[in-house]
């Protein structure tokens, strides 16, 4: 059996910082040591060994024990050092004798042995020591030990200081309709409310202090005990653990997370005899710890030690808890101006919801009565049934849409700044494009014509919409198809005039399929629509952006930088280094380098201060604005260095028509029977491509965690997408459709946002959404206006900048893609995956086969679009809606269902 001896010295002297050990020598007489011996043994720790120790007269010490324990080898370490930091160390038996120990040496007015693991060679042991009491003060070389010094201090690193016990269980919501409890719960509170209003604290103890308080002076007549009522909610041994709380549990698309914007303190304690409950409103989240990092409402329940089961502090905290999970409480509460409105936003909030569980319950029992009766008709097909409906669900919200979100100073100023996030997200991306349209069609479309477009488009759109949050513009895959029908136009017409003919012709077609496609209904395989899908369509799009973006450099590198061999023929002048352009086969090779310059740095300005609201600076709501003006930094940066610094060297701007008339309708040419056809087969095949964007975008804005209230309208929104590019195309203006990813973050701009940070991993939740009409109709008003500024001013912006904005735009919508989650983990180290739901629930080869999959499917959208064969690029749209036949044909013959519900559900 081992046994540990812990021995403690309190030596009481005077201060020894500039000391003589001779003089220390000398002294020792009058030095007061108290020495006291613990005894560990394995087989009895209980037993101590106390010696009665007395200091002698010659400077030693003299005492007796009532049992001398097995001497050991075991060796100590006196150790010493002065003020300086340097130590001296000596090793001694554990029998301190009289001669030795004066030649201690002390620093401080308290000293400690220290245990040291036994030498296993007692002979040199005594030979080192015999050596050092020769000469106290000559250090000794220390021996090589393989354990480190084993000392009190060092012990008790290694160790937590407490251990935290935790027990969870899940608990229901409360029924308040069931449950006839809660509701007099709440009008027992709410018949005098206690609520502490935009409190200050930074404390966990002042809080609940001052909460105390208040209960005391709200009600003398409890005598309340306010120590030890704190007691009941403060625990004892560590002020940072609360005794008993309720929170709740949101899931996530990271899978379950505790919600950390409430908590239900629950405190028994003698000091009430009955229930008293006291709510709290922080002015800043409060941190509380882990699971818990961002607290606004508190409520305390204090409730009596011994009280029936439905008066218990569990069942009275489910109450408050089930009222504080609601989102949209939470959202009122913070929007209250004083403890007034505070109840009275709770009264409203027990009646709305004790009507929806009546309304449930009626429901349901009409329901069972007619399964009882007999079963239901299914309803019979008509056309234009399901556009009537979505009429029908959006009519008597369309005032609502202009009056309701514009009370408070909180919604006005979301409106302002998302009406600017529109302008500036809409006009920029439409110069941009009606500059790379231009280049495809020799001129016939530049930027003028696709300003006109989206400002008319958009004015309709904003008036007479069903889902007005989705946003219509110009896109990619539009450039896309005007390209190849503008080369296709060709063919009966070698200099362009026949083309505005045939582009009118398929959008008159494109427009009649998709008034079609809503009076049948036939957004409903939409159904067939999975994740996956708008997934790869959304990572298209990015990759086209960027495709288009490092065309145009390596264009510009192709034409001025002379990649073949110098010779005596080409020619590097003054003038085509400053004008920047080429004269016969001169060199230039400062333009492609400033190009690339000026379309990085438009890149990297606003990718920083899209990723601003990220950061830890200012707050929120701050960070957010500043985030929503990252596109116009960007760009006001880039036609700075381009316009100004660069001014002498000639990067490009674009050029308009400005003979052309804003509004003019297309002069039709007589076209022959094959180019009618071919124009009929383009504009179906192009009424797929818009029949599959306007209903991702409206599906993913109607997604139920953005909490939109109003409902949705797939089949009318269609009907009137076709009317407005028939419209178009009458007038020869370029083509709309829904666009992501501005849609969903228009949602965005407009939402009121929780943010929690839990396992490391930030998720938000959309509390409130203001469905509001007003920023599409204003912001489009402004776009209309800019038409004035075309050429001038807008065309300082130098080309480089134009393609600048599509490479960010490609970049900031890769953030939200699962797609994109999963591509990065094949090449991250398995031990640091972040804790996706997917992740835990599927095996990591099957994530990596199921992306691989999408993968190539994304490929052979990418082949077909990019390749040199203008018949084949006609055919992207037909591959795009054979993506929904792949996913619930092939894949489930290669992945089981469960994990495909992990991949690819809505979560």
């Amino acid at each position: 059996m081992s046994t540990l001896h812990i021995l403690i010295i309190t030596v009481m002297t005077r201060s020894l910082s500039d000391h003589d050990p001779l003089e220390d020598q000398a002294n020792m007489s009058n030095v007061n040591i108290e020495l006291k011996i613990i005894s560990v043994s394995d087989s009895d720790p209980s037993k101590e060994t106390e010696p009665d120790l007395q200091p002698r007269a010659g400077g030693g010490l003299r005492g007796s024990t009532a049992s001398t324990p097995k001497k050991t080898h075991r060796r100590l370490n006196l150790s010493g050092a002065t003020d300086l930091g340097d130590s001296d160390e000596f090793d001694m038996k554990e029998e301190l004798t009289e001669s030795e120990l004066p030649f201690a040496k002390f620093t401080s007015a308290a000293q400690q042995l220290q245990v040291r693991p036994t030498c296993s060679n007692p002979h040199f042991a005594n030979k080192a020591f015999r050596k050092k009491m020769s000469n106290p003060f000559e250090k000794v070389p220390k021996r090589n030990k393989s354990f480190p010094s084993l000392n009190m201090a060092d012990a008790e690193n290694h160790f937590c200081s407490k251990l935290y016990h935790t027990k969870r269980r899940v608990l229901s919501l409360k029924d308040y309709h069931d449950e006839a409890r809660a509701m007099r719960d709440i009008g027992k509170f709410l018949a005098q409310p206690i609520v502490l209003f935009k409190v200050h604290h930074t404390l966990w103890e002042d809080i609940v202090e001052e909460m105390i308080v208040r209960l005391s002076k709200e009600k003398p007549e409890l005598n309340l005990a306010i120590k030890e009522a704190m007691n009941s909610v403060i625990s004892k041994d560590a002020d940072f653990v609360i005794p008993e709380c309720i929170q709740g549990i949101t899931e996530t698309a990271h899978g379950p997370i505790t919600e950390q914007s409430f908590i239900v303190v629950i405190g028994n304690t003698n000091a009430v005899t009955e229930n008293q409950v006291i709510m709290c409103l922080l002015d800043h989240p409060f941190n509380f710890g882990i699971g818990a990092e961002e607290i606004r409402f508190i409520c305390v329940i204090l409730c009596p030690t011994k009280n029936k089961h439905t008066k218990s502090g569990i069942q009275v905290a489910r109450t408050y808890a089930t009222l504080l999970s609601d989102d949209r409480l939470r959202h009122n509460l913070l929007n209250t101006r004083c403890p007034d409105e505070f109840a009275h936003e709770f009264e409203l909030e027990c009646t709305r919801i004790h009507k929806e569980h009546e309304k449930r319950e009626r429901e349901a029992n009409m329901s069972m009565r007619s399964r009882q009766v007999k079963p239901p008709k299914r309803r019979k097909w008509l056309p234009g049934l399901d556009m009537w409906c979505d009429v029908k669900r959006r009519a008597k919200h369309y005032f609502s849409d202009f009056s309701e979100d514009i009370r408070d100073c909180t919604s006005i100023q979301k409106i302002i700044s998302t009406t600017f996030f529109l302008f500036f997200s809409l006009l920029l991306p439409a110069i941009a494009f009606g500059v790379l349209a231009g280049t495809f069609t020799d001129g016939k479309i530049d930027a003028k014509t696709t300003i006109v477009s989206q400002a008319l488009a958009g004015l309709l759109w904003g008036f007479f919409s069903g889902q007005h949050l989705v946003v219509i513009r110009t896109t990619i895959p539009v450039v896309i198809y005007t390209r190849i029908l503008y080369t296709i136009s060709l063919n009966w017409g070698e200099d362009g005039s026949f083309f505005f003919t045939f582009y009118a012709m398929a959008g008159l077609t494109n427009g009649f399929f998709l008034v079609m496609y809503g009076i049948a209904g036939v957004s409903k395989v939409m159904v067939y629509c999975s994740r996956s899908t708008k997934e790869i369509v959304d990572l298209f799009v990015s990759i086209a952006f960027i495709v288009d973006s490092v065309r145009y450099v390596s264009n510009e590198f192709s034409i001025f930088y002379c990649f073949r061999p110098y010779s005596t023929n080409d020619t590097l002048n003054t003038v085509s280094l400053l004008t920047g352009e080429s004269a016969g086969n001169a060199c230039f090779p400062t333009k492609p380098l400033l190009d690339l310059l000026l379309l990085l740095t438009t890149v990297y300005v606003g990718v920083v201060i899209f990723n601003f609201k990220y950061s830890p600076y200012l707050n929120a709501d701050k960070r957010v604005m500043v985030a929503d003006y990252a596109l116009v930094v960007a760009t006001t940066v880039g036609a700075v260095m381009g316009s100004y610094f660069f001014r002498r060297i000639d990067l490009g701007k674009f050029s308009v028509d400005e003979g052309r008339p804003v509004f003019g309708v297309v002069s039709f040419v007589t076209p022959s029977i094959c180019a009618l056809f071919v124009a009929i087969g383009l504009g179906f095949v192009m009424s797929l491509l818009f029949f599959m964007t306007v209903n991702i975008s409206a599906s993913v804005i109607n997604n139920p965690s953005n909490k939109l209230q109003k409902g949705p309208a797939y089949h009318y929104d269609m009907v009137l997408i076709g009317i407005i590019n028939s419209v178009l195309s009458l007038l020869g203006l370029p083509f709309v459709h829904g666009s992501l990813p501005h849609s969903p973050l228009h949602v965005r701009a407009l939402a009121d946002i929780e943010e929690h940070v839990e396992n490391g991993t930030l998720s938000e939740k959309i509390v409130y959404v203001r469905e509001s009409r007003i920023t599409t109709i204003i912001s489009h008003c402004m776009i209309g206006v800019s038409i004035l500024m075309v050429p001038y001013p807008l065309n300082l912006i130098p080309i480089p900048v134009l393609y600048g904005l599509f490479v960010f735009l490609a970049l900031t919508s890769l953030k939200d893609l699962q797609l994109w989650e999963r591509l990065v983990l094949i090449f991250t180290e398995q031990s640091l995956y972040p804790p996706f739901h997917y992740v835990r629930k599927v095996p990591q080869k099957i994530i990596h086969f199921f992306t691989l999959l999408q993968i190539l499917q994304l490929i052979g959208l990418c082949i077909i679009t990019f390749g040199s064969s203008v018949y084949l690029k006609m055919l992207f749209p037909l591959f795009i809606i054979f993506l929904m036949p792949i996913r619930e044909k092939i894949l489930p013959t290669l992945i089981s269902e469960r994990h495909l519900q992990s991949l690819d559900g809505d979560h």
